[in-house]
């Protein structure tokens, strides 16, 4: 039997992995240990471990490392108690390879961790890229440090081999977020529109926005305030989720708090959840934002994404997604394309092309056939 350790620092990843773990757990051949640390510790995050434990997930240890603060040195320095934190994990528990998914700037400090204890690294959507954010960095630095990919379409999978990765490490599995849709049992309408205290006759858009980090011409704070003055043009109710832990985050959540505190039809949800985000979607108009949900989920449902600047540039496409510039009038101007008809017309019959929602399946019958040995160990 192999244990691998799943380590979750956010929401949005968590909601991925869940699926994994889940078919690992009823596995006779594998069994998982997960550490859960980072945002979801944090209140004003939502204190998600929570929404951990309410999948009835049992949680193997906890590490606690962010400061207060959202500016680079503080980031560098929670990024460095992490090391020490996670180095005490990897000294306590056994296991025998380390899972982790995407390219938050914290799993660095899992990876290099797992390579000094010698310990394969499983990584699960590589070769996406977002040049827009140092995410498309610390991806690539997880890839080439990786010993086994995971990938959600092919053109992700060649990525990777063109980064001089070996062809027999890379599985094109497609996104394990469509097992957890496919596999949900959406909340009613009603009782989800009286949970986040929504009406239930109004136009409904999801809006999460996220520091865009390396853009250097447009400061977040402008890039929230067109934001926010394009969508006074439209009767929307509209239900903002909290952006991620990186540089000037907290400009973004104030500018939105204010915004919310003078539009009754406006609401600000900390974190949503895996199931009541999902089942919001099959009710929105369309999402607006920067999120890679908007790339990657979104399109599932055949909603309409509004994505804004150059956060996500570089992935892949399905023809729901609207690329708008940072102007007021840009985004104005993708949200009415998002509500015609022609538009939407076009996008009902649209293939999806991030897999069929048997991901884990496929993951768990590769990884209960890895042969842990000196061959897989050193990378040629």
């Amino acid at each position: 039997m192999k244990t691998i350790a799943f380590f979750t620092t956010a929401r949005s990843e968590f909601g991925i992995l869940s699926a994994l773990i889940k078919k690992v757990a009823k596995s006779q051949q594998l069994d998982y240990r997960l550490f859960v640390g980072g945002m979801h510790l944090a209140p004003e995050f939502g204190l998600t471990i929570r929404e951990v434990q309410d999948e009835e997930i049992n949680i193997s240890d906890t590490f606690d490392f962010l400061l207060n603060g959202d500016q680079p040195l503080t980031l560098a320095k929670s990024a460095g108690i992490a090391t020490y934190e996670i180095a005490r994990i990897f000294n306590e528990y056994q296991f025998d390879m380390v899972c982790v998914l995407g390219d938050r700037f914290e799993l660095l400090s899992i990876v290099t961790t797992a390579l000094l204890f010698n310990k394969p690294i499983i990584h699960i959507h590589g070769g996406e890229t977002t040049t827009g954010a140092v995410d498309n960095q610390v991806r690539n630095m997880i890839t080439k440090a990786a010993h086994l990919h995971f990938v959600s379409c092919e053109e992700y999978a060649q990525n990777v081999r063109n980064m001089g990765e070996e062809p027999d490490r890379i599985y094109n599995t497609g996104a394990l977020a469509i097992d957890n849709i496919k596999n949900l049992k959406p909340i009613d309408k009603t009782l989800l529109f009286t949970q986040l205290n929504l009406d239930l006759n109004k136009p409904t858009v999801l809006v999460t926005y996220h520091p865009v980090t390396l853009e250097i011409d447009i400061p977040p704070l402008q890039q929230i305030k067109n934001l926010l003055e394009a969508l006074r043009k439209f009767e929307f109710q509209v239900v903002f989720t909290a952006p991620n832990m990186d540089a000037d985050h907290q400009l973004i959540v104030d500018a939105i708090k204010d915004e919310v505190k003078r539009h009754e039809n406006y609401h600000y949800v900390e974190s949503m959840g895996m199931r009541r985000y999902f089942s919001l979607l099959a009710h929105c108009k369309m999402v607006i934002g920067n999120s890679s949900s908007g790339l990657i989920e979104v399109p599932y449902f055949k909603i309409p994404t509004v994505n804004i600047g150059d956060r996500q540039k570089g992935r892949v496409r399905h023809d729901s997604v609207i690329d708008v510039g940072y102007s007021v009038k840009s985004i104005e101007q993708g949200i009415t394309t998002a509500l015609s008809e022609d538009f939407l017309e076009k996008i009902r019959d649209m293939k999806f092309k991030f897999g069929d929602g048997r991901a884990a399946d496929r993951m768990i019958e590769i990884l209960k056939h890895v042969h842990i040995d000196k061959n897989f160990l050193q990378k040629r």
